[in-house]
């Protein structure tokens, strides 16, 4: 595990003095540590193109090693390759996988968006949770995605179509 002090040589001082102001020394600590981990790509099935099994499959077929998520069945977490190597993957290149964070994947299942509701989504890009909410109401339904940011919509525009 890194240092504390590495996270606070990347982070900006203000976020790392705010942080110590509003939180006892061991949770910031803790918070501080957290920021300088390595994590293990996730990544969400497009169930609107595929089935987890079937991903599965092409991941074992490439030798890439993964585990299921408990709470959520079609995502995994990935544990031997970085984004940039399941990208080149065809799975990837057809849209059937989605690289999201788990934290991104929880507000979507949280709503239980149901077919033929209409839904609202605010500050939409990148498009994860946007697209998340598509396939869990088995593309029926409307979802209205919104993004201000010319170059954040660009984005999400790609991530939809």
């Amino acid at each position: 595990m890194k240092s504390v002090g590495e996270a606070q040589q990347r982070l900006p001082n203000d976020f790392v003095d705010r942080l110590y102001r509003f939180f006892p020394s061991p949770i910031a600590d803790r918070i501080m540590q957290g920021c300088t981990q390595e994590r293990h790509p996730s990544l969400r099935v497009n169930t609107l193109k595929t089935d987890i099994r079937s991903i599965m499959m092409q991941l074992k077929k490439n030798r890439i090693k993964f585990d299921r998520v408990i709470w959520y069945s079609d995502a995994l977490i990935i544990k031997n390759t970085q984004e940039s190597a399941l990208e080149k993957l065809p799975c990837y290149q057809e849209g059937a996988i989605y690289l999201q964070n788990l934290s991104s994947m929880i507000p979507p299942l949280m709503m239980k968006p149901k077919p033929n509701q209409q839904i609202l989504d605010l500050t939409a890009a990148p498009g994860s949770k946007t697209t998340q909410i598509a396939a869990i109401m088995e593309n029926k339904g409307k979802v209205l995605a919104v993004e201000l940011d010319k170059i954040r919509y660009q984005r999400l525009q790609y991530n939809i179509t």
